[in-house]
């Protein structure tokens, strides 16, 4: 009995060892008729994981009548969740053993969007392993500028004029949630770009190293993981990328007369927080997790 969802990829043609293929996905309702959805078009897989999720009863195979998929063993499969809601924004990864699959993903099909119900059946029915590291994530400043500044993203003109904003902000991400922090966008949501800095630096390479630099010297502890710093292009704008994962550790920021401070993201703000007891509950939290803490009696 066919299940009630599946991807159905039509196959354009296959080498040796990849098939090319556009992947669909289709619902079956128990009432009403099948829906039809393009997920990724020009998607390349290696055999070994198309075979895997022909055989595992998640795809079907419609363009290349001849090809006999073969019984695949010792396949990871990792949903890499970038946006959690209603629907599920992922990345599918693939490795041939579990302990490389974050670290040394042989193939992916990215930027996949389904239902958050449909996304937790294909996770049960891969026996995929699914983390959050990435969630929230905001690749395209132009994306960011139709969503406008919120708990997760902030807006800063440029590097040179703002340092002191752009260390709150990355300290209050790291102290609260994900966040992504772009440089050349306007508080207005309009990209003015950062071309003048990335000349002034003499290329993008040194610009980046220059964050990273300012970054590492005035957050303390050391950021782990640290944040990651991306240039990108929007028509003939550039714009800096820096995301920021939440950490265990609470961090501090240094001021310009290098005193610590501790700053914390709310709706679209980095704010600092100065009540010794608002830091140790920071504190906690990020030692022992909002719930256990709770449970303790300790927030």
């Amino acid at each position: 009995m066919r299940n009630p969802c599946y991807f159905l990829a039509i196959v354009h043609h296959a080498t040796e060892d990849t098939i090319f293929f556009d992947l669909y996905h289709i619902t079956k309702p128990l009432y009403g008729d099948q829906t039809r959805e393009l997920i990724k078009s020009a998607v390349s897989l290696p055999n070994r994981y198309f075979d895997f999720l022909i055989h595992s009863g998640v795809l079907e195979m419609q363009g290349l009548e001849s090809y006999q998929p073969t019984q695949v063993h010792a396949v990871a499969i990792g949903m890499n969740i970038k946006s959690l809601g209603t629907n599920v924004l992922f990345d599918m990864c693939f490795s041939p053993q579990t302990y490389k699959l974050w670290q040394n993903s042989d193939a992916a099909i990215e930027e996949i969007n389904l239902p958050a119900d449909i996304f937790e059946e294909y996770v049960y029915r891969l026996g995929a392993l699914s983390r959050f590291r990435y969630l929230g994530k905001i690749d395209d400043p132009l994306t960011a500028t139709q969503i406008g500044e919120n708990d997760m993203i902030e807006f800063k003109r440029d590097f040179l004029n703002s340092k002191s904003a752009i260390i709150k902000a990355v300290v209050a991400f790291a102290n609260s949630n994900n966040g992504n922090l772009y440089l050349g966008i306007n508080n207005d949501n309009t990209i003015a770009g950062i071309n003048e800095e990335l000349a002034h630096y003499g290329d993008p390479d040194k610009y980046m190293l220059a964050i990273t630099q300012y970054i590492q010297d005035k957050t303390t502890p050391l950021l782990a993981p640290f944040p990651k710093i991306s240039i990108k292009k929007v028509d003939d704008k550039y714009v800096a990328c820096i995301f920021v994962e939440v950490g265990s550790e609470l961090i501090c920021g240094l001021d310009k007369n290098n005193e610590k401070f501790v700053s914390i993201r709310t709706n679209n703000r980095s704010i600092i927080v100065r009540d010794p007891h608002q830091i140790g509950e920071i504190y906690v939290k990020r030692k022992l997790g909002t719930e256990v803490s709770r449970r303790l009696g300790l927030l």
